[in-house]
C-alpha cells in the first residue's frame, strides 16, 4: 500500500510505503500527485518512506513507476528515501547517481531530518531532456542491477541460520 502524508513544510510532498507497494498503488496515490504538482506548475520535493511496515514493490510498482518517471523527472528538485532496508538504501544510491536532482537516504529515526533536508533544497529551473534520458536509462538500469542483485544473493553457509545443518565443502 502507498499513501500520502500530510502535514508536511511547504513545498514538500510525502509517500509512505506500507506492506506490499503494488502498481495499482502507483496508479491511484503516486501519478494524482504527480498530476496535481504538474497542474499547479510547481515543483515536486519527495520524501518516500520505506518503514518497518514495508515488505516489497511488486513488479508492477516497479514498472508503474518506471513509466511515471518520465512524468516527474523534469520537476524533481530532490528526492529523500527514509528507510532502514539495506536492500533499499543501496539501490536508491545507484539510482541516485543517474537522477538530475539531489537524492539521500536517510535511516527511519530521521524523518525530520529529511523533510528539513528538502525544505533546504534550492529551487530548480528545470531539467535538459538529455538529464531526462539519461537519469531515465541509467536510474531504471540502477534500480534492475539492484534489486536483481538483492534478490540473487548467494551466501556462504556460515552466513545461514541453519549454517549447522549444511555438510562442509571440499
Amino acid at each position: 500500500m502507498l499513501q500520502r502524508l500530510s502535514e508536511l513544510p511547504h513545498g514538500v510532498q510525502a509517500l509512505d510505503a506500507l506492506g506490499v507497494v503494488t502498481g495499482h498503488d502507483y496508479d491511484e496515490v503516486f501519478t494524482p500527485l504527480v498530476d496535481q504538482v504538474t497542474g499547479t506548475g510547481t515543483r515536486l520535493r519527495l520524501l518516500y518512506r520505506c518503514g518497518p511496515e514495508f515488505r516489497r514493490l511488486t513488479a508492477g510498482a516497479l514498472w508503474a513507476d518506471a513509466r511515471l518517471g518520465l512524468r516527474y523527472l523534469p520537476i524533481l528538485d530532490g528526492c529523500a528515501v527514509v528507510t532502514d532496508k539495506g536492500w533499499i538504501r543501496g539501490s536508491t544510491r545507484g539510482i541516485g547517481s543517474w537522477m538530475p536532482c539531489p537524492v539521500r537516504v536517510f535511516p527511519d529515526e530521521e524523518t525530520e531530518r529529511a523533510l528539513d533536508w528538502l525544505g533546504s533544497l534550492p529551487a530548480r529551473s528545470g531539467t535538459t531532456p538529455r538529464a531526462i534520458v539519461r537519469a531515465y536509462i541509467g536510474g531504471v538500469t540502477a534500480g534492475i542491477g539492484g534489486f536483481a542483485a538483492t534478490a540473487i544473493r548467494i551466501r556462504r553457509p556460515s552466513d545461514r541460520k541453519d549454517a549447522r545443518r549444511c555438510p562442509p565443502g571440499p
